[in-house]
């Protein structure tokens, strides 16, 4: 996928300025709290200095939101718990440096965000007594119209049954199309996945249920859950994967076994990219090259620039990086220009041009040539944990253009 170089570029410029507004702002204030002068009746100047300082910390604050696809800033709602399977898809796609999802096993397509969902309890689950037969709810409701659906995934939990003689069973999956009605009518269940388990592992369970989100995401009043079944010789009394939350089982130790459902969205913004693209970057973070001039000023070149989310007081809703290096691009493009410095054709005419009429055409510029994603787990508007790759915010390397 691709974003284009400029609002990426214009993302790192409102970081840092909405954090030098915030400095700002705070250092403002503690000057005005130990000035002991009385304040006459009508709003002094430094009272419009501030207020005026703070709307345009809002307007930067709303801009940056916008373009990270959110529509008002999230309100944490006590510590986020991050499923291991989302951490470690977070993981993966910080090492590969692509917006398209990559995970062994799940056809994402073009998908950039990674949607969790928690079961959503009711006392319809009460009526289900036995462990290993439950219905799963999850809201969907929720999730922005300009995002696509991909793929789906029901992420399943388990407690390794060591002392059995058959270690073999089955886990089903069902579309629940038409909840049954007591003494009326039976449900209509629709066979969506299965999977063969072996009782004496602990690893969890993947089932495709693609099919059933979909469906719920057409018309959620179709949304009538989904039905697991567990079955083998060994089940039938005993649970070996976790559906739901024992009556003594503490809240803390549930987020961690409870089952998960992950909807892999394309929110529209970027365009595939190729494979030589994917390639190109990631030579280009392998070998980054330097050049300094005899007369002491620099060639084009990439330096340094952390955004840090502190800064601008976002670390309570972004739970991963803390940061990210950006950097930028600056320096001279000398004539003539040398081939590390990754000029167009364009480029070398317009220098050559310039070299000897300069009044004519402006030097040639060092700006980006190569960007990189970054990956980010954030908490929405509804306190869920979202995994969130945004092309083109790292700056691999420059040139001159």
């Amino acid at each position: 996928m691709r974003m284009p170089p400029l609002l990426s570029l214009v993302l790192v410029a409102a970081v840092a300025l909405l954090a030098i507004a915030n400095a700002n702002a705070e250092a403002r204030l503690r000057i005005d709290s130990n000035t002991n002068v009385s304040s006459p009746s009508w709003p002094s100047s430094s009272s419009n200095h501030i207020r005026k300082r703070e709307q345009v910390i809002a307007g930067i604050e709303a801009s940056l939101l916008t373009f990270l696809g959110l529509s008002r800033r999230p309100k944490p709602q006590g510590p986020a718990h991050v499923p291991e399977s989302l951490r470690q898809l977070y993981n993966i796609q910080n090492s590969i440096g692509t917006a398209d999802i990559a995970k062994p096993g799940i056809h994402a397509r073009s998908a950039n965000v990674v949607r969790s969902f928690y079961h959503v309890e009711s006392k319809l689950d009460q009526k289900f007594h036995s462990p290993n037969r439950f219905r799963l709810s999850f809201d969907l409701s929720k999730v922005p119209d300009e995002e696509t659906l991909q793929a789906s995934e029901l992420i399943l939990s388990r407690v390794p049954m060591t002392d059995i003689k058959e270690k073999h069973g089955r886990v089903l999956v069902y579309d629940i199309v038409r909840p049954g009605v007591k003494g009326q009518r039976q449900p209509i269940l629709r066979l969506i996945d299965s999977k063969e388990i072996d009782l004496t592992k602990n690893a969890t369970v993947s089932l495709d249920v693609h099919p059933a989100v979909v469906r719920w995401m057409q018309d959620h009043r179709d949304n009538h859950g989904l039905l697991v079944h567990v079955i083998g010789p060994q089940v039938r009394k005993r649970e070996h994967v976790r559906l739901k939350r024992a009556s003594d089982e503490h809240e803390d130790a549930w987020l961690v076994r409870q089952p998960m459902l992950f909807a892999y969205m394309d929110d529209g913004r970027y365009e595939m990219a190729s494979a030589h693209q994917i390639m190109d970057r990631r030579a280009r973070r392998a070998a980054m090259r330097k050049n300094r001039r005899k007369d002491g000023r620099e060639n084009c070149r990439r330096h340094p620039l952390y955004v840090d989310f502190a800064d601008v007081g976002w670390n309570d809703w972004i739970v991963a990086p803390p940061g990210y290096d950006a950097f930028y691009c600056h320096g001279d493009c000398p004539f003539p220009l040398a081939d590390h410095l990754n000029s167009t054709n364009h480029a070398i005419v317009q220098t050559l041009v310039y070299s000897t009429k300069p009044t004519m055409v402006p030097k040639a510029c060092c700006v980006p040539t190569a960007l990189s994603s970054i990956s980010m787990l954030y908490l929405d508007e509804e306190n869920k944990v979202v995994l969130k790759n945004y092309q083109d915010m790292t700056v691999l390397g420059c040139g001159c253009r």
